[in-house]
């Protein structure tokens, strides 16, 4: 990951890791179960196919994936999130790998799909879309979402969500829970601070894909991203 935010991104989810289904739903106001629904419908996962989950976590993504769907391997970058998955024995997870979104220890054309959620705004995003191609088969998928700064018709509602409440609530789960206080505390400057989704269509063009599309989830609380591998 980016040397500047993978301090950052590596404290925010060791802290966070207990407590990462939870604060998962509230930080999003229950709408990550869209946006993950939205995430497989995309993909469109077939039977027999090999799935790559970059920046896995605690393997809510895997819960909402039917084993028969395919083979899933999962990656992330702590070791406390991948234990948390581990334990919770979901039948579409074969396997979990400790490791960076950047340098994916993975041999080429080794998937037919690969997923993403909230990981590319800690990344350099041309270096994940590079390693996202590189391991995927001709005709795969790439498909991932991950918040973005507010614009449009719905802007200050989100702006006034992301700058605002969500540090107000950091700041009094501070007295009780600093660890998962500091991920509500530290969200909103990333947030503010990652332009990744204004240049991801022409970054994902640059490493080789076709197909690109983009939409807005939830009024542009978050976006996401599909496309094939040329």
């Amino acid at each position: 990951m980016s040397q500047g935010v993978q301090p950052l991104a590596r404290r925010i989810f060791e802290g966070l890791s207990p407590s990462y289904d939870r604060v998962l739903e509230v930080a999003t106001l229950l709408q990550d179960r869209y946006w993950k629904s939205w995430l497989l419908r995309a993909a469109s996962v077939r039977k027999g196919e090999r799935v790559l989950d970059v920046g896995c976590g605690t393997g809510v993504l895997e819960e909402s994936l039917a084993a028969s769907r395919g083979d899933v391997v999962g990656l992330d970058l702590t070791e406390e999130m991948l234990r948390l998955a581990q334990r919770k024995g979901i039948p579409s997870l074969d396997s979990l790998y400790l490791g960076d979104a950047e340098k994916l220890p993975f041999r080429d054309d080794s998937f037919d799909v690969v997923l993403s959620c909230y990981v590319v705004k800690y990344c350099s995003a041309p270096l994940l879309a590079s390693e996202a191609a590189r391991v995927l088969r001709r005709g795969g998928r790439l498909v991932l979402y991950d918040f973005s700064r507010p614009r449009g018709a719905y802007a200050p509602f989100l702006a006034f969500y992301v700058y605002g409440v969500l540090r107000i609530f950091g700041a009094v789960l501070r007295l009780v829970d600093a660890e998962s206080a500091f991920t509500y505390e530290a969200l909103p400057s990333v947030i503010q601070t990652r332009f990744w989704d204004e240049t991801f269509e022409a970054i994902l063009g640059a490493a080789g894909f076709r197909d690109v599309g983009r939409k807005r989830l939830s009024g542009g609380a978050a976006t996401g991203f599909w496309a094939t591998k040329s």
